[in-house]
């Protein structure tokens, strides 16, 4: 590989760095109030990220190409992200347990009601329940 592809790669791959850490980082941040300016955001950030300096969180909020990403910075941005993806995930699970729970009122109501008219809906109802209740598998509902 000559001088000038390997010069080539590794800027290539320190941008694909770059960018991800810039997600990453705006990942964190969360989504901020009404309002609320960028400046306050970076602030926030500055609190969660006390080994970083105001200057490190700017430039890679902003994905400055000036700004090389250390590998150890890309995995602590990672490792705090991953705890609150497996958070929502449960909050997910959560929100799909109700939904059926309320889908299986919702059917019965509708029989109540007038079985042949609704007949189309509390079809639709069961086959939206046994999909979700597919996804949840054996555990209670």
């Amino acid at each position: 590989m000559s001088e000038n592809s390997e010069k080539r790669s590794e800027a290539m791959t320190s941008e694909v760095a770059l960018r991800e850490a810039s997600n990453l980082i705006r990942q964190l941040a969360g989504d901020g109030c009404a309002g609320e300016s960028v400046k306050s955001i970076l602030r926030r950030l500055e609190r969660r990220l006390k080994n970083w300096t105001p200057a490190r969180i700017k430039s890679i909020w902003y994905a400055d190409p000036r700004v090389a990403v250390r590998g150890e910075e890309l995995e602590q941005l990672r490792a705090m992200i991953g705890p609150r993806d497996n958070g929502a995930s449960l909050d997910e699970l959560n929100d799909l347990r109700s939904t059926v729970a309320r889908l299986a009122k919702y059917e019965s109501l509708l029989e109540r009601i007038d079985a042949e008219f609704f007949g189309p809906q509390v079809s639709a109802t069961r086959d939206q329940a046994g999909q979700a209740r597919g996804l949840l598998g054996k555990s209670r509902v």
